[in-house]
């Protein structure tokens, strides 16, 4: 706790420490040469001028002929002019020299083998002149431009084959003896690093050289060598891990030895342990190993870094939604969540993801992110929030929004989906969060895990939806029951620890209803209360041996190597969508596609599922 104490004892605000940063490390002003073909994105270090002037000489702007102008005054329809003096010519060949005007083959007429006009050319007509485009040595891009692909073809056209651009070389060193490189399989207790590409690919799309150096393991001299090297290779030093307040932690006493300590701590979620350290002039980060907060580090300290140094940003769209469901956050903190956006009935909708900072996968699902400042404590759903999106938002007008827990029956649906130009914009949450966001119109479709027993379904959620009209799409269905590392019946669950789902999952539902079937009450069932929040996690404790037993699907059973599987019910996958909606072209695509039989063979083969209802539609 002293070392907490010690680490921790003065956060400072996220606006201060950005300060702080550039103010620490001015530009390196480092320029890099590259050829025009891989310029683009880049941001120029100097002016760009034209090599030549475009065109280099009078040419022709239109297909027909050169002729005087002065020659062709006296042209009408009732007096025709015979052109004794004129030249064939193509769009961009050019004009000789004695002639002032182009006349555009439309308005030529032949007879007798001469050519004949009707009306005056007038001096200088369909003729580009040369340097109208450009002049040799005019300005093409100025300085601290973001180079476009639209720049890259007159670039070409001006004869510029290379460019110089801004640069900076930044070093990555991931620390940590659980960590094992990419293409090996870690053990339980180990992790593969994944903070060192992100930031590398991150950072490069900015235009930074970046140096991904060996992992280094929890060796405090090996570190502080390995900090050494690529402080003098760089301009900005990423240090991953070793940042938080662990005993194998040794970033800050490197940084207070080797140079300067500006800060550890910073009023941020995630990245609270980060730190910045000046060592022989270079900037050194300090990041914490989780890889939400690394990213979210890596975007909000690194990033900005290098655009004060005038590299180029990477592409986001600011825009106003809705937040689906009430958002709490703690006051004095700078929060940055992780969201998946959509649209429905004409509105930007989002739904915050996992904030857990190892749950990387709630970054690959997101399509952006919301930054609560501060000073705000909460956010209410319904309100109008500002959004950061990755993607352009017109990606969001051909999407269906789907809300609920997730399935790879789902994930089948979504590839296939993909192939009719609808994508399926999934956001996992629950059954009940999924029936919630369907009441207040904030998805497409609900995804939900419905429990059947003996052709009754059970209990269901959507009583919440207070008489609204909905229709059931089943997608598939899977055995649903007891599964052990022993054979037992249902009746022995009193006798045997089990692990629990939450209440409204498939799981939780079936065996209530066969506890009280059985006139078993839940309190005399060891493990009854000891709840995972994912009923995909049943199977994989009992394996594991953190219970004895518990509901889950068959597959989940078999993919878990437990041998006991005692069928007790069918868990009915369905998409449920409110009544009004079953006309939306997209919502019939959807109908049309699960009732394929494309999309049933694809269950087939995948194997587990029972597809006897795929299709079908319930009231």
């Amino acid at each position: 706790m002293d070392t907490m104490a010690k680490r921790y004892l003065s956060l400072i605000s996220f606006t201060d420490a950005l300060e702080r940063l550039k103010k620490s490390a001015p530009s390196p002003a480092r320029v890099e040469t590259v050829l025009l073909d891989v310029a683009a994105g880049r941001v120029t270090a100097e002016p760009v001028y034209a090599r030549f002037s475009v065109p280099g000489i009078n040419v022709a702007a239109m297909d027909g002929v050169a002729v005087h102008s002065a020659k062709t005054t006296t042209a009408s329809d009732q007096s025709p002019v015979i052109l004794t003096d004129s030249v064939r010519i193509n769009t961009g060949q050019p004009v000789p020299s004695s002639y002032d005007a182009v006349i555009m083959i439309e308005d030529v007429w032949e007879d007798g083998g001469k050519l004949v006009i009707r009306k005056p050319a007038a001096p200088w007509q369909f003729i580009r002149p040369a340097g109208e485009d450009i002049k040799k040595g005019d300005l093409i891009l100025p300085r601290r431009h973001r180079i476009r692909a639209i720049d890259i073809g007159a670039l070409a056209s001006y004869g510029v084959p290379f460019v110089n651009v801004l640069s900076a070389r930044v070093g990555i060193i991931s620390t940590g003896s659980e960590l094992v490189p990419l293409g090996i399989t870690p053990f339980p207790e180990q992790n593969v690093e994944s903070n060192n590409f992100f930031a590398e690919a991150y950072l490069t799309g900015m235009g930074a050289a970046c140096t991904r150096y060996p992992l280094v393991p929890d060796d405090r001299d090996m570190i502080e060598s390995q900090l050494h090297q690529a402080v003098k290779e760089n301009d900005l030093v990423l240090l991953s891990a070793g940042s938080s307040a662990g005993t194998t932690d040794f970033t800050e006493e490197i940084l207070k030895k080797a140079g300067k300590l500006l800060f550890h701590g910073v009023e941020i979620k995630p990245g609270k342990p980060v730190m910045l350290g000046i060592v022989d002039k270079i900037p050194v980060l300090g990041m914490p190993g989780y890889p939400v907060a690394a990213q979210t580090i890596v975007r909000e300290f690194a990033a900005h870094l290098l655009e004060h140094w005038g590299l180029a940003p990477h592409p986001t769209y600011a825009m106003k939604a809705k937040l689906a469901q009430r958002l709490s956050s703690e006051l004095g903190y700078d929060e940055f969540v992780p969201l998946t956006t959509g649209r429905v009935d004409g509105k930007y909708v989002v739904f915050p993801l996992s904030r857990g900072f190892g749950v990387q996968s709630a970054l690959v699902r997101s399509n952006g992110y919301l930054h609560i400042p501060s000073s705000v404590e909460g956010l209410e759903a319904q309100q109008e929030v500002d959004v950061t999106l990755y993607d352009n938002p017109k990606v969001l007008e051909t999407s269906l929004f789907i809300v609920g827990p997730q399935s790879a029956i789902l994930h089948h649906l979504a590839d296939q989906m993909i192939d009719q130009g609808i994508p399926l914009r999934c956001c996992p949450t629950g059954n009940l969060g999924g029936v919630l966001a369907l009441r207040s119109g904030t998805c497409h479709a609900a995804a939900v895990h419905m429990p059947v027993l003996e052709e009754n379904v059970l209990p269901d959620p959507f009583k919440v939806l207070k008489n609204r009209q909905v229709i059931r799409l089943v997608l598939a269905e899977q055995p649903l029951g007891l599964a052990s590392r022993k054979e037992i019946s249902f009746v022995d669950i009193r006798e045997v620890p089990i692990i629990n789902t939450e209440r409204g999952t498939a799981n939780r539902t079936l065996l209530d209803a066969l506890l009280s079937r059985n006139h078993i009450n839940p309190s005399v069932v060891k493990g009854y209360g000891n709840e995972v929040k994912n009923p995909d996690a049943v199977a994989s404790r009992i394996a594991n041996f953190l219970a004895d037993a518990g509901i889950s699907t068959e597959g989940f059973a078999r993919s878990s190597g437990l041998p006991f599987f005692l069928p007790l019910g069918i868990d009915s996958y369905e998409l449920v969508m409110r009544a009004e909606t079953i006309k939306d072209p997209k919502i019939d695509t959807l109908i049309k596609t699960v009732q394929s039989s494309s999309f049933r063979e694809r269950l087939s083969q995948s194997g587990g599922y029972l597809t006897k209802n795929t299709g079908k539609i319930l009231p």
